[in-house]
């Protein structure tokens, strides 16, 4: 059978499968089913329904984010923003939150929420039988040590930190990590996790494993007043929403051309035509490809010879013309979309043969030929590596792709063994904690990219320091001392795609590039 007969065939099944799924709900659940379903194709199934949970997946962030809420939120700035708590307060010695509480929120059983609730998730999810993967968030071996988690009345509750840190709120509202609310009914009596009892605009219906979860509107939801912005203001459920496991791709395609499901997410080499059947939702995306240089290789040792790189690459070229114009040159680490992303921030590179040749002179280099590491699992990160080599030679500048298993080049970046490497990472949802990963001895952490006491000291100044202007002008001092020395180049912030059916109305794409189902209807 040929692709596209697997394609159809992949549809086919995924229909089948779906129509003996609805014949064998329980009579509550078809009667929910009579609502306007949603239909996500996901790529896998979530392997368990506790938030943050130690064999979480992407699939289960994205069911789970309708399910659950936070003490606070993420705008689509990655900025902060207020969800279950209406407001807090952080004490002068920058050690206590304390939250004041939303009224009228209750669970999905109904029961109110109050600070006991708070102080119960968190002890639970912190404690030894849970398996809740985010304690080190907690505990102070990588974010905040909580101290206490203190309820002096219903509708208050304080966390106290041993030492001040600027990142607890982020943390807190993290989508990957989240420290959600939920009802003690989300455990049996000897204390075994159920399924999430929360407070968000959708319950967890049903969960067939590797097949699909169903996701119901809970009647009792009240949502905040502020306008929508990423997982924060008003959030409103207006249909069942179905995440149905499509593994294959070209499956996912097939079954949206087919109407089977709503949308997708898509990359560039999994995009339809154009048609009024669907439409195509552009994501800003976090994600930042680069160019990593190993500083303590010889040839790349010389600061000249790695502005020599830069000074070769035509950066807001490579960006449009790899992306179809979806994405701009960012030269900096703080992504685009970032409420800390400010003019300092966009000053790069720009193309200089001229002033290349001479720093390659000044660097001593005759021809030697360097190793540009790169893989095909991840197409664009080929063409990135492509298309590099090919400015570099104009430039005078040997490279040689290295083309390399993905999970060998992996191995390659955390023990630092390359010269040259065509590299991604994921989304960070602060500044500071992309400059973390990036900066550090590379004798005691061989994937640092930056060896800069400077740029380490002033990382470490803001620590405790959550005023933004401060950060602010922090983050633009950081991104400056990247231009001068140059440690690795970056490209742009990898755009994603949301592949939605004409039928739906509402759907919005936002920078962490998660699905969001909530204020979205269906025709």
């Amino acid at each position: 059978m040929n692709s596209h007969g697997s394609r159809v065939k992949s549809a086919l099944l995924f229909s089948a499968a779906l129509a003996g799924a609805m014949a064998g709900m329980p009579a509550a659940v078809r009667a929910q089913a009579a609502l306007p379903e949603i239909r996500y194709a996901e790529g896998s199934g979530t392997p368990t329904t506790l938030p943050g949970g130690r064999s979480r997946n992407t699939s289960t962030d994205n069911v789970l984010a309708h399910v659950v809420e936070s003490l606070v939120a993420l705008r689509a700035d990655m900025s902060v923003a207020p969800m279950l708590a209406d407001g807090w307060t952080l004490s002068d010695d920058k050690r206590a939150y304390t939250f004041k509480l939303r009224q009228g929120v209750t669970f999905h059983d109904g029961s109110p929420m109050t600070s006991a609730d708070v102080k119960w998730s968190y002890d639970y999810l912190n404690g030894a039988q849970s398996e809740y993967s985010c304690k080190n968030l907690y505990d102070g071996s990588k974010g905040a040590k909580v101290v206490a988690v203190e309820t002096p009345d219903p509708a208050t509750v304080v966390f106290r930190l041993e030492q001040p840190y600027a990142l607890f709120l982020d943390q807190m509202a993290s989508v990957q990590c989240p420290m959600p609310v939920l009802s003690p009914k989300s455990v049996d009596a000897d204390g075994k996790w159920v399924k999430p009892v929360g407070t968000g605009p959708y319950v967890l219906a049903e969960w067939k494993k590797e097949q699909y979860v169903l996701l119901t509107p809970y009647a009792g939801y009240k949502p905040r007043g502020e306008a929508p912005s990423g997982m924060a203001g008003r959030k409103a459920a207006q249909a069942s929403v179905r995440f149905v496991v499509i593994p294959d791709a070209a499956a996912q395609k097939a079954a949206l051309m087919a109407g089977q499901v709503d949308a997708y997410n898509a990359d560039e080499d999994n995009l339809p035509a154009k048609d009024p059947r669907w439409n195509i939702v552009t994501e800003q995306g976090l994600d930042t490809v680069n160019l990593l240089m190993q500083t303590r290789a010889p040839l790349l040792s010389d600061v000249n010879m790695r502005r020599a790189i830069a000074l070769a690459l035509d950066f807001p070229g490579i960006a449009r013309a790899l992306n179809n114009g979806q994405a701009a040159y960012n030269p900096s680490l703080v992504p685009a979309a970032s409420a800390y992303y400010s003019e300092a921030d966009r000053a790069g590179y720009e193309k200089n043969l001229q002033e290349a040749k001479r720093l390659l002179e000044a660097a001593g280099y005759r021809g030697e030929p360097l190793k540009l590491q790169a893989n095909k699992r991840y197409p664009y990160l080929y063409r990135v590596a492509v298309v590099t080599q090919q400015l570099l030679g104009k430039a005078g500048i040997k490279a040689e792709l290295d083309m390399l298993e993905w999970g060998t080049q992996v191995t390659n970046f955390r023990e630092g063994k390359f010269q040259l490497m065509a590299f991604a990472y994921s989304a960070r949802t602060e500044p500071a904690l992309m400059f973390r990963d990036v900066i550090g001895d590379k004798s005691k952490t061989p994937m640092a990219q930056w060896e800069s006491p400077e740029a380490a000291a002033i990382l470490e100044g803001i620590e405790a320091e959550s005023d933004p202007a401060v950060r602010k002008q922090a983050f633009d001092k950081l991104h400056a001392l990247m231009l001068r020395d140059t440690p690795l180049l970056m490209y742009y912030n990898k755009p994603g795609y949301v592949v939605v059916s004409s039928k739906l109305q509402g759907f919005t794409g936002w920078p962490l590039r998660k699905p969001r189902f909530f204020n979205v209807t269906k025709n």
